[in-house]
């Protein structure tokens, strides 16, 4: 990549906003110019199978996109970068994130994590039980010798990590951890560790909670003064099942009671293996979730608090009539609008037994939320999405589907029209 200038803007940590949102609610429908068919990204640079896409981009160079993808399977899995200089046209050979021999554990909700700032592009994953990170501090080009997040015992197992950007630059990650369990009693806890140096190290990993849902991925969210906000869903009493927050304000040393954000009262003997997508736009931070709580509607649900986690609003469905809405991805652009995507079946289509799609939700800056968006020329089902918002109204979602035979990363690109 020929990226040389590197201004001190965040790329997909909080995007400012001036102005405290309104109430959340139904507006007029987002215009987006979808290309017309989708493309399986990977198995164009001929490394096939692929999965678990995600995508970054350079609010600086707007042609320039990052995609983190694991490859290859069993032994052979390896977390790799793919770097296009043309918006995604094409893209550069792989670029190793992890090393040679020392395959990735990713399936579902335990996938790669990846964010990017203009400084930095940070990626964390599972090898064997443990939790590892590396970071490139030359734009894609290379990627630094790995290290070991995780700093429990051997015979635990950590999983299902996810990383975010405060504001103040430091980087957090947040993961699922069995360290806490005996023989006798199974128990699942998520941690946390910090890193105050660009991801070169981190700190102690801290314990957020026990007894938690053991495969839906914690997130993290950041207030507007300094709160660290720590999602899981958490296992109460008779198996109930709800999303729960804790919060900080002393970067991450300690939390405060864990709560729920909302009293969905999910009674399910199961993981649901789907865990929350958190935005944060101005002073709000935007949550969303799947439940099926209610007997006769099911999918993703959204709230947002304005006040660092205190207080959350009544949730609204994001996904409306979609049916089977799981799996939800948040970005946010550059002029403060959340972005929401999800998988769902489309309910006009063979009585609504049609394909699994990917559907785009746009929150504008005054709280209304579009009717969802269906990405179209989606010939196979598709499996968990992500958004990456892009400069200039571009928009890059990515999904995991099969091409010949093979798992695959495809891409969809988009432009917003002005209504």
């Amino acid at each position: 990549m020929r990226r040389t200038v590197v201004p001190s803007i965040p790329i997909l940590a909080a995007v400012a906003f001036t102005g405290l949102l309104g109430a959340c609610h139904k507006g007029a429908g987002a215009h987006y110019a979808f290309e017309p068919t989708p493309r399986a990204v990977i198995t164009q640079e001929r490394i096939a199978p692929s999965h678990s896409g995600r995508v970054g981009v350079d609010w600086i160079a707007s042609a320039d996109v990052h995609l983190l993808a694991v490859v290859g399977e069993g032994d052979h899995a390896r977390l790799a970068l793919l770097n296009s200089e043309d918006g995604g046209d094409s893209f550069d050979k792989p670029v190793w994130v992890s090393e040679e021999g020392k395959p990735v554990s990713s399936s579902g909700e335990s996938s790669e994590a990846f964010v990017a700032t203009s400084k930095q592009l940070y990626a964390a994953w599972n090898q064997g039980d443990e939790l590892w990170f590396a970071r490139s501090i030359t734009w894609g080009n290379s990627f630094e010798k790995p290290i070991k997040i995780s700093d429990g015992p051997a015979n635990s197992f950590t999983g299902y990590p996810s990383l975010g950007v405060a504001p103040s630059g430091d980087l957090y990650a947040v993961w699922i951890d069995t360290r806490d369990q005996t023989d006798s009693a199974p128990n699942y806890s998520v941690y946390l560790a910090r890193s105050t140096d660009h991801g070169a190290t981190f700190g102690k990993n801290v314990r957020i909670a026990e007894k938690i849902c053991p495969c839906c991925r914690p997130n993290l969210a950041f207030g507007s003064n300094g709160e660290v906000m720590v999602l899981w869903r958490h296992v109460y009493p008779g198996s109930i099942r709800d999303m729960t927050v804790a919060v900080s304000t002393d970067g991450g040393e300690t939390f405060s009671s864990p709560k729920r954000i909302a009293e969905d009262n999910w009674k399910l003997n199961g993981c649901p293996d789907s865990g929350s997508a958190t935005a944060h736009v101005g002073n709000r931070v935007y949550v969303a979730w799947l439940t099926e709580a209610s007997s006769d509607k099911g999918g993703v649900r959204m709230t947002w608090t304005d006040d660092g986690g205190k207080t959350w609003a009544s949730p609204v469905w994001a996904s409306q009539n979609i049916l089977d809405a799981n799996y939800p991805w948040f970005s946010v652009t550059q002029d403060g609008r959340a972005l929401l995507v999800f998988q769902g079946r489309d309910p006009q289509k063979r009585n609504g037994w049609g394909g699994t799609g990917v559907y785009l939700v746009e929150i504008g800056s005054d709280g209304k939320f579009s009717e969802p968006m269906a990405i179209p020329g989606i010939a196979e089902s598709a499996r968990r999405p992500s958004v990456t918002a892009g400069m200039g109204g571009r928009v890059y979602i990515t999904w995991n589907s099969d091409k010949d035979g093979q798992h695959a990363v495809f891409l969809s690109r988009a432009r917003r029209e002005s209504p």
